[in-house]
């Protein structure tokens, strides 16, 4: 439920954000195959590329129908879904998993995960198909049907936690073929006999962007349904034509508190692309700018649980305009500042 006249940012008024049906079969321990069809969120893995979004926008649900196989260590999901379009109204956003006619960005696709060594090593495979009627990237406008492929490898040796993924892109956008590509690393290093046990932290992010104007190819690689606020606390950046890297540290000073802290820069990977808006939204083209520095965010995140179902959240970050944002446009710094309170039963 928002209130307020202004429509900059993308509100509504009041609707359903989630409602839907799932039937179980089998036992959990052995085969299981779960059905569920509604208005749902979606997260695959740690979303990368379809996930929930948070921040000034509402948050993203999909009409979904999904069918779940799998046991207590291997799980496959299948699904069709199309995002869903918020309006301005009450309860006024439909519900278009039945519409032919309906315009809203389509997914579908399957995602397995199963272990390599149980406890110490996983592995997630998925397929990812993905269609708009109207897209926009570097210089390509038009229908784009887009296809996804990705192996993510994930687990815990000792001290030591790795989570990498990469991803391969194909299709078309207008008049365009597709090739993109992105990969990930998240690796963390924790010394658990000094005092508040700090866990330091590197993040690197290569992800493609075009590299020529005016041709039929298109290197831009499309982040699809991503939560931005992987890429930085304030969110402000999207993983299309970005090269970013983040040194982080976290610290327990106290049993039930927890203080993360980062600082991530950001490049674009190609200076003949531009720089995307959350979640996949051309905000400012190239224009034979030759800087490929766009900002630094120093961030932070203080989580304090007070029991099992009342938790607290101050999250704030700042943004440093770099060269590549001071030559193309408005280039204030950005402050972000926000707390919250979870209730949970």
């Amino acid at each position: 439920l928002t209130t307020g006249e202004d429509r900059l940012f993308q509100d509504d008024d009041i609707d359903w954000h989630q409602g839907f049906v799932e039937f179980s079969f089998g036992d959990q321990e052995k085969t299981s195959l779960d059905i569920r069809l509604g208005r749902q969120e979606l997260d695959l893995g740690v979303a990368r590329l379809v996930g929930r979004r948070d921040g000034t926008n509402i948050r993203r649900s999909f009409d979904l129908a999904m069918l779940k196989i799998g046991n207590a260590a291997t799980h496959a999901s299948l699904f069709y879904g199309k995002e869903v379009s918020p309006q301005y109204g009450a309860f006024d956003n439909e519900f278009t998993l039945l519409d032919a006619e309906a315009t809203n960005p389509k997914l579908w696709g399957v995602y397995v995960q199963w272990p390599l060594k149980e406890g110490v090593h996983t592995f997630e495979t998925y397929y990812l198909g993905f269609q708009s009627d109207l897209s926009r990237m570097s210089d390509q406008l038009g229908q784009e049907t887009r296809h996804s492929l990705g192996l993510r490898s994930f687990g815990k040796v000792g001290r030591f936690t790795f989570n990498s993924e990469l991803v391969f892109q194909f299709g078309e956008l207008g008049e365009s073929n597709i090739r993109a590509y992105n990969f990930e690393t998240d690796w963390k290093y924790i010394f658990p006999d000094t005092p508040w046990r700090p866990l330091l932290g590197i993040k690197l992010d290569f992800s493609g962007g075009d590299r020529e104007t005016g041709d039929d190819k298109l290197q831009t690689f499309n982040p699809l349904f991503v939560n931005p606020g992987l890429y930085s606390l304030a969110a402000v950046n999207t993983p299309a034509n970005l090269t970013s890297f983040h040194p982080s540290i976290t610290l327990f000073p106290l049993k039930d508190l927890v203080v993360y802290m980062d600082y991530a820069l950001f490049y674009r990977t190609n200076r003949n692309d531009g720089l995307y808006a959350p979640p996949r939204f051309l905000s400012r083209p190239a224009d034979g700018i030759e800087a490929k520095h766009i900002g630094d965010v120093l961030g932070i995140n203080v989580k304090y649980t007070v029991n099992r179902n009342v938790s607290m959240t101050l999250l704030g970050s700042y943004f440093l305009a770099g060269e590549f944002i001071r030559a193309s446009g408005p280039s204030e710094n950005i402050f972000y500042l926000a707390t919250t309170l979870n209730f949970l039963l």
